[in-house]
């Protein structure tokens, strides 16, 4: 019987395993989305009766058997994507590590990698699904070229004019731990205990990196996912083996009593 709710819990792994490859998949071609990768961790191991020894009888080995494994986490890999080349002057990638500051709706501060932006009704750079940057960058009416440096300095040149004026800085945050932010959907993080608090990048240590004009692509690698989900199945059928073998053992037991 041991044999079976062992094996229960290897398909039970490799089904979470599988679910977890096909979020991958599914957001290859979602911009700034960070896969997951999943953590397992072996379950408690049962001591087995033994034959007797001496109390003073040294014993080389112990009896002992696993009871199979679970899902420990799901981790995600915050490794950056590929910059894609769009041209939009308010699309802008994070190159190296880093994170936009959003406000949501209720007031909460928000982070993301997504950087396509717009403009709504006031002229304030927001993200594809709405939010205002913390930075608080307003794009004037009339304005010509928008330029946006490497260090996040957002200028704005009207037509007719040589020198560029200075609208603001998108500013980017950084955590101890990225992998402690806790996913919410739509590209957006929020800060737990694990992750730390945000840290505020400072543009003179060289680590605030953007290019204007492209988009930071999914780190999903297919090929890789291919490999693990294949991997995956064959766990699953050979754990399904297992269930199979330990069946026709009980019923060979069973028969022992006709």
């Amino acid at each position: 019987m041991r044999a079976l709710y062992t094996a229960a819990t290897g398909l039970t792994a490799q089904q979470h395993r599988i679910d977890n490859i096909a979020n991958n998949l599914a957001n290859v071609g979602t911009t700034g989305f960070k896969k997951s990768r999943e953590n397992f961790e072996d379950l408690v191991y049962q001591e087995l009766p033994s034959g007797s020894r001496g109390a003073d009888t040294p014993r080389p080995a112990g009896s002992r058997l696993g009871t199979g494994t679970r899902l420990a986490s799901v981790e995600q890999d915050f490794s950056p994507g590929a910059p894609q080349v769009t041209n939009d002057p308010l699309d802008v990638a994070i190159l190296g590590r880093g994170f936009f500051a959003v406000e949501d709706p209720n007031g909460n501060e928000r982070y993301t990698r997504n950087g396509s932006f717009s403009t709504n009704a006031d002229g304030e750079l927001v993200t594809s699904t709405g939010l205002k940057l913390t930075s608080g960058i307003q794009i004037p009416e009339g304005v010509d070229t928008i330029t946006i440096d490497t260090d996040g300095t957002v200028s704005a040149t009207w037509e007719g004019d040589t020198e560029p004026v200075v609208l603001g800085t998108i500013d980017l945050v950084d955590f101890v731990n990225p992998s402690g932010l806790q996913p919410l959907g739509s590209g957006l993080y929020a800060a737990t205990p694990e992750s730390g608090e945000p840290l505020v990048m400072d543009p003179a240590d060289g680590g605030v990196q953007l290019q204007q004009g492209a988009l930071e692509s999914s780190n999903v690698d297919v090929a890789e996912e291919l490999i693990d989900m294949i991997m995956a199945q064959r766990a699953y059928e050979l754990t399904s083996k297992v269930i199979e073998a330990a069946d026709e053992t009980l019923q060979k037991t069973a028969a022992l009593k006709r």
